[in-house]
Protein backbone atom coordinates (compact mmCIF):
# COMPACT_ATOMS: atom_id res chain seq x y z
CA UNK A 1 0.00 0.00 0.00
CA UNK A 2 1.40 3.36 -0.94
CA UNK A 3 1.44 6.26 1.50
CA UNK A 4 -0.78 8.38 -0.78
CA UNK A 5 -3.61 5.85 -0.67
CA UNK A 6 -3.41 4.97 3.01
CA UNK A 7 -6.37 6.01 5.22
CA UNK A 8 -4.11 8.22 7.34
CA UNK A 9 -2.81 10.12 4.29
CA UNK A 10 -6.35 10.57 2.94
CA UNK A 11 -7.62 11.90 6.29
CA UNK A 12 -4.76 14.38 6.59
CA UNK A 13 -5.31 15.58 3.00
CA UNK A 14 -9.02 16.14 3.65
CA UNK A 15 -8.26 17.92 6.92
CA UNK A 16 -5.97 20.31 5.04
CA UNK A 17 -8.88 21.50 2.83
CA UNK A 18 -11.68 23.93 3.69
CA UNK A 19 -14.97 23.78 1.78
CA UNK A 20 -17.04 26.89 1.10
CA UNK A 21 -20.30 27.64 -0.64
CA UNK A 22 -19.35 30.58 -2.86
CA UNK A 23 -21.69 33.40 -3.88
CA UNK A 24 -21.70 36.94 -5.19
CA UNK A 25 -23.14 40.12 -3.78
CA UNK A 26 -22.67 42.71 -6.50
CA UNK A 27 -19.18 42.17 -7.90
CA UNK A 28 -17.81 40.78 -4.63
CA UNK A 29 -17.07 37.07 -4.14
CA UNK A 30 -17.93 35.63 -0.73
CA UNK A 31 -18.03 32.21 0.85
CA UNK A 32 -19.60 30.47 3.82
CA UNK A 33 -18.43 27.23 5.39
CA UNK A 34 -20.39 24.49 3.66
CA UNK A 35 -21.15 22.90 7.05
CA UNK A 36 -23.32 25.94 7.91
CA UNK A 37 -25.49 25.66 4.75
CA UNK A 38 -28.73 23.67 4.80
CA UNK A 39 -29.89 24.46 1.26
CA UNK A 40 -29.99 26.99 -1.57
CA UNK A 41 -33.42 28.17 -2.67
CA UNK A 42 -34.66 30.47 -5.42
CA UNK A 43 -38.21 30.87 -4.07
CA UNK A 44 -38.14 34.44 -2.78
CA UNK A 45 -41.68 35.41 -1.85
CA UNK A 46 -40.76 37.74 0.99
CA UNK A 47 -43.20 39.11 3.51
CA UNK A 48 -41.89 42.34 5.06
CA UNK A 49 -41.50 42.70 8.82
CA UNK A 50 -42.42 46.20 9.88
CA UNK A 51 -40.11 47.98 12.35
CA UNK A 52 -37.37 45.39 11.74
CA UNK A 53 -33.72 46.48 11.48
CA UNK A 54 -32.74 47.61 7.95
CA UNK A 55 -30.76 44.43 7.20
CA UNK A 56 -33.87 42.27 7.76
CA UNK A 57 -35.65 41.97 4.41
CA UNK A 58 -38.58 39.97 5.80
CA UNK A 59 -39.49 36.35 6.09
CA UNK A 60 -40.19 33.54 3.65
CA UNK A 61 -42.24 30.38 4.10
CA UNK A 62 -40.46 27.35 2.64
CA UNK A 63 -42.30 24.04 2.90
CA UNK A 64 -44.19 25.24 5.96
CA UNK A 65 -41.17 26.60 7.84
CA UNK A 66 -40.80 30.37 8.24
CA UNK A 67 -37.25 31.71 7.75
CA UNK A 68 -35.98 35.17 8.68
CA UNK A 69 -34.21 36.67 5.64
CA UNK A 70 -31.23 38.98 6.12
CA UNK A 71 -29.70 41.11 3.36
CA UNK A 72 -25.93 41.28 4.03
CA UNK A 73 -25.40 44.43 1.95
CA UNK A 74 -25.87 47.04 4.70
CA UNK A 75 -23.76 45.25 7.34
CA UNK A 76 -21.01 44.77 4.73
CA UNK A 77 -21.15 48.45 3.72
CA UNK A 78 -22.42 47.73 0.19
CA UNK A 79 -25.05 49.71 -1.72
CA UNK A 80 -28.63 48.53 -1.10
CA UNK A 81 -30.42 46.69 -3.91
CA UNK A 82 -34.19 46.50 -3.46
CA UNK A 83 -34.68 44.12 -6.42
CA UNK A 84 -35.42 40.46 -5.70
CA UNK A 85 -35.42 39.21 -9.29
CA UNK A 86 -32.66 36.69 -9.92
CA UNK A 87 -31.57 36.54 -6.29
CA UNK A 88 -31.13 33.37 -4.22
CA UNK A 89 -31.48 32.41 -0.58
CA UNK A 90 -28.83 30.57 1.38
CA UNK A 91 -30.71 28.80 4.14
CA UNK A 92 -28.65 27.97 7.21
CA UNK A 93 -28.58 25.01 9.52
CA UNK A 94 -29.94 25.49 13.07
CA UNK A 95 -26.35 25.73 14.36
CA UNK A 96 -26.16 29.21 12.77
CA UNK A 97 -29.58 30.39 13.91
CA UNK A 98 -33.05 28.99 14.10
CA UNK A 99 -34.79 29.24 10.69
CA UNK A 100 -32.67 31.94 9.06
CA UNK A 101 -31.49 32.72 5.53
CA UNK A 102 -29.31 35.20 3.64
CA UNK A 103 -30.22 36.95 0.39
CA UNK A 104 -27.46 36.83 -2.26
CA UNK A 105 -27.25 37.90 -5.90
CA UNK A 106 -26.10 34.54 -7.25
CA UNK A 107 -24.62 31.31 -5.96
CA UNK A 108 -21.39 29.83 -7.27
CA UNK A 109 -19.75 26.47 -6.71
CA UNK A 110 -18.47 24.61 -3.71
CA UNK A 111 -14.87 25.78 -3.43
CA UNK A 112 -12.13 23.64 -1.90
CA UNK A 113 -9.38 25.79 -0.46
CA UNK A 114 -6.10 24.47 0.95
CA UNK A 115 -5.66 25.41 4.61
CA UNK A 116 -2.51 27.36 3.67
CA UNK A 117 -4.55 29.72 1.46
CA UNK A 118 -6.87 30.77 4.30
CA UNK A 119 -5.97 33.84 6.35
CA UNK A 120 -8.02 34.20 9.51
CA UNK A 121 -9.63 37.56 10.22
CA UNK A 122 -8.49 39.31 13.36
CA UNK A 123 -11.15 40.11 15.95
CA UNK A 124 -12.15 43.75 16.26
CA UNK A 125 -10.66 45.09 19.55
CA UNK A 126 -13.75 47.22 20.23
CA UNK A 127 -15.83 44.06 20.47
CA UNK A 128 -18.17 44.70 17.55
CA UNK A 129 -19.75 41.73 15.84
CA UNK A 130 -17.38 40.10 13.39
CA UNK A 131 -18.96 39.42 10.00
CA UNK A 132 -15.92 37.92 8.31
CA UNK A 133 -13.99 34.83 9.33
CA UNK A 134 -11.09 35.44 6.96
CA UNK A 135 -10.02 35.49 3.33
CA UNK A 136 -8.83 32.84 0.89
CA UNK A 137 -6.53 33.36 -2.01
CA UNK A 138 -7.88 31.75 -5.17
CA UNK A 139 -6.52 31.83 -8.71
CA UNK A 140 -6.89 35.50 -9.62
CA UNK A 141 -9.56 36.18 -6.97
CA UNK A 142 -9.99 36.78 -3.30
CA UNK A 143 -12.78 34.91 -1.50
CA UNK A 144 -14.02 36.73 1.59
CA UNK A 145 -15.26 34.11 4.06
CA UNK A 146 -18.24 35.29 6.09
CA UNK A 147 -19.36 34.17 9.52
CA UNK A 148 -23.14 33.97 9.07
CA UNK A 149 -23.73 34.06 12.84
CA UNK A 150 -22.52 37.67 12.86
CA UNK A 151 -25.34 38.79 10.56
CA UNK A 152 -27.97 37.60 12.98
CA UNK A 153 -26.26 39.39 15.90
CA UNK A 154 -25.57 42.55 13.87
CA UNK A 155 -27.47 45.56 15.13
CA UNK A 156 -29.04 43.60 17.98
Amino acid sequence: MSIASSPTATASTEAALRHYCSFWIGDHLFGIDILDVKEINGDISLTPIFHAPPQVRGYVNIRGQVHLVVDPRRPLGLEPDPALTGKMLIIFKPSVGEACAMLVDRVGDIVEVPEANFEEETVDPIGETTLTAGVCKLDGQLLVVLDPRGFFRYGA
